[in-house]
């Protein structure tokens, strides 16, 4: 997201507003620390939306379609496709 110049876009990069993101999902504290910060700001990019709308799952596997679509998405949101 820095590269693409998304990350400049996002506004309100507060602490309360990442809390505020991530509480909406019941698995938020099993997120590592050093990761919350960049899970809150790909979620608010539109990037990153969750294995359903109450999981974000951190510790399971990804899978190669969920990483194509959040490189699409990345893509897509940074104007770049």
């Amino acid at each position: 997201m820095t590269i693409t110049g998304l990350k400049a876009k996002l506004t309100d990069q507060t602490e309360k507003t990442e809390d505020k993101t991530l509480n909406s999902f019941k698995d938020a504290t099993e997120a590592s620390a050093w990761a919350k910060s960049s899970l809150a700001d790909s979620l608010r990019a539109g990037i990153l939306a969750g294995r359903d709308d109450s999981e974000l799952a951190p510790k399971e596997y990804i899978t190669r379609a969920e990483v194509a679509a959040i490189v699409e998405r990345l893509l897509q949101k940074s104007d770049l496709i």
